[in-house]
Order: structure tokens, then sequence, then C-alpha cells
């Protein structure tokens, strides 16, 4: 039993490893002109004006990626038990997890194209499927979870974890109208849980 905790702990603490790698990459993607210390005070302020889509993406990319690890632990507090498929749910998931800091380069250098913002709404779509598709083998028939764990609260979790991968897949219709349009409407997924005044899930 004790060997079985570490196991789990020890998938627990690579998860983390990964989500940490991958937002402190995103960090990277913010550069500055090479001989930089040699520009004037109006060109340096004219360049951090021209990369402010670069802090968006960031921005944005941070914090799903940090709402995503802290949903990440909130799932697994009620995950009782593991096995190798749920190990490797987890991995496709946070293979994902670091994709994300490469979609966000390309969004940072192609900002308004459609294709930028189709392949990052693409990956965050395929972060949020594989987290409920782990979430669905672990909960289905209470098979990794406590078999005091409610129905309601099963479904309120799976319905909240569906939830921003539906927004960007339907912001990659939007992008084909308005890729511009197609960015605003991610801000739908931070109104959906403030309004409803629950936790990222």
């Amino acid at each position: 039993m004790k060997k079985k905790k570490i196991e789990f702990e020890r998938m627990i603490f690579f998860s983390d490893a990964v989500f940490a790698i991958a937002i402190t990459l995103l960090a990277f993607n913010l550069k500055l002109p090479e001989n930089s210390s040699h520009l004037a005070r109006t060109s340096l302020s004219n360049y951090l004006s021209s990369i402010s889509p670069q802090f968006h993406g960031y921005i944005v990319s941070f914090l799903v990626i940090g709402f995503y690890w802290v949903s990440h632990h909130r799932y697994f507090r009620y995950i009782k038990h593991y096995n190798y498929i749920l190990v490797w749910l987890n991995i496709g998931f946070l293979m994902c997890i670091a994709f994300l800091p490469f979609s966000t380069a390309i969004l940072n250098d192609y900002s308004g194209q459609r294709l930028a913002v189709i392949l990052y709404a693409g990956s965050m779509a395929f972060v949020g499927l594989m987290k409920a598709l782990l979430w669905w083998y672990a909960s289905s028939h209470r098979r990794l979870v406590a078999s005091s764990l409610s129905n309601r609260l099963i479904r309120s979790l799976t319905y909240h974890t569906l939830v921003p991968p539906l927004i960007f897949l339907g912001s990659i219709a939007i992008a084909y109208l308005n890729p511009f349009l197609a960015e605003f409407s991610w801000l739908s997924i931070l109104i959906y849980f403030v309004v409803l005044k629950i936790r990222w899930l």
C-alpha cells in the first residue's frame, strides 16, 4: 500500500514539474531585439509597444496553465487510485500542456493571423479535452475515485471541465470570420467561472 502511494505521488510530482517548466518557458518568448542596450529611450518605448501582443499571449497562457495546474490538483484530490491507463492519460494531458509555450510563441509572432489563432485555440482545446477524458475515465463507474463521491459532484466536475475546450473550439469557427474576435472570445472562459462564483475546475 505504501509503495502504491509513493508511486501515485511520483505521478503528481512529475505533473507539477511539467507544469512548472511549461509556465517558465512562456517567459522565453518575450525577447528584446539584439543590441537592445544601444536603443534610444524612444526606440525602446516604441519597440515595447510593438510587442504588446506578446505580453497578451504570455498573460493568457500563464493564467490558463496556472488554472489547469490548480484544477489538476483539485481533481486528483478525488482520485484515490491509479492504474497505467490513468498514467498514460495523464502523460497525454501533460504532453498538451508542454506544447502550449510553442503555440503561444506562434500566436505572439503572428498575432492576428488566422492560422496562428487556430493553432493556439486548438492546442488549448486539446488540453481541456484530455483533462475531460482523464476525469471521465477515473470517475466512470467510480473506477478510481472514492465510492462515496456523489453523482452530482461527478457530473458537475465533468460539465465544468468541458467548458474551456468547447469555448476554444468555438473560437476556431469565429477565427475564420475574425481572428481578433476569436481571441476576444477566450475571455468568456474567465467570465463563466467568475459569474457563477465557483472555483476554476
